[in-house]
């Protein structure tokens, strides 16, 4: 079979194309180790090594072994300077904290999750306290 090089020329791009998108969708997960347990929507979960990403107005956490543990709506945000690890953020009451924004390097702007119910309790009666933890380096 003989293929012209129109032919090649697209089927090169293509592959091109698809490994850019790959490359991007790659750098826009994060790894993050939490020390403590938190809440994402009035879901706990415990201490641990997650991954979190964001695309098309969706935010998604997987856990140490891979599996998607939550995935939900967020709004775009911006004004934050975010290392070349990226970071997520807490929002803290006392001993409780619930996950509120995520920040890749790959982007400018970064993704905030809606406060549950739980917290929105919570911001009435304690003092927020805010804490980043950055991504950990990637390795290659």
């Amino acid at each position: 079979m003989r293929v012209n090089k129109q032919t090649f020329q697209l089927a090169l791009l293509g592959l091109m194309v698809a490994f850019a998108v790959t490359r991007a969708y790659a750098q826009s997960r994060i790894a993050v180790e939490l020390p403590f347990d938190f809440s994402i929507s009035d879901k706990a979960f415990p201490a641990g090594q997650y991954s979190v990403s964001s695309s098309h107005g969706q935010l998604s956490v997987q856990d140490s072994t891979g599996k998607l543990v939550f995935l939900g709506m967020v709004n775009q945000i911006s004004g934050r300077h975010v290392g070349p690890t990226g970071m997520v953020v807490f929002h803290c009451y006392d001993a409780r904290c619930f996950l509120s924004e995520y920040w890749t390097p790959t982007r400018e702007n970064g993704s905030q999750l809606q406060p549950s119910h739980e917290e929105a309790g919570l911001a009435k009666q304690e003092k927020r306290t805010e804490l980043a933890l950055l991504g950990q380096r990637q390795q290659r």
